[in-house]
């Protein structure tokens, strides 16, 4: 169920990064990489909520340590991104279809460590605690 939900949110996300891309592409046409890393930083913001209290529902972390958690990870997500964004334009000359690939091979990855290291389930914290208590 919380890939469905991340998945839903994932698509708003999407829809944001590739309106914002699309509409910076078309106001400065010799940068697509800076319009693809605008797009995405957009998104990233809007995300971040909607997956804590939503898809995650992981309210009880501290708020700071995981935007900190999920603002580092998009700092990794955007350059991987926009490298193979990049080569994809070195052998494809449409931005848009590319932009596409090129996010869809990065959302498995992002949702796994998204889920595992910076919105930690309240079951999943309790049951290691529990079990470093010995319960």
């Amino acid at each position: 169920m919380t890939f469905i939900r991340y998945g839903a949110i994932q698509l708003l996300a999407y829809a944001l990064d590739m309106g914002t891309f699309l509409l910076l592409i078309s106001l400065f046409k010799d940068q697509p990489v800076l319009a693809n890393i605008a797009g995405k930083g957009v998104a990233g913001v809007f995300a971040f909520f909607l997956h804590r209290y939503f898809t995650f529902q992981s309210t009880r972390g501290s708020g700071k340590a995981q935007a900190l958690s999920y603002f580092s990870l998009l700092a990794i997500n955007i350059p991987v991104a926009s490298a193979l964004f990049s080569a994809g334009l070195y052998f494809v000359n449409s931005p848009t279809p590319v932009k596409f690939v090129s996010d869809v091979a990065c959302v498995v990855v992002t949702y796994w460590i998204s889920k595992l290291f910076v919105f930690s389930s309240d079951a999943h914290t309790s049951a290691a605690s529990d079990r470093t208590k010995g319960v």
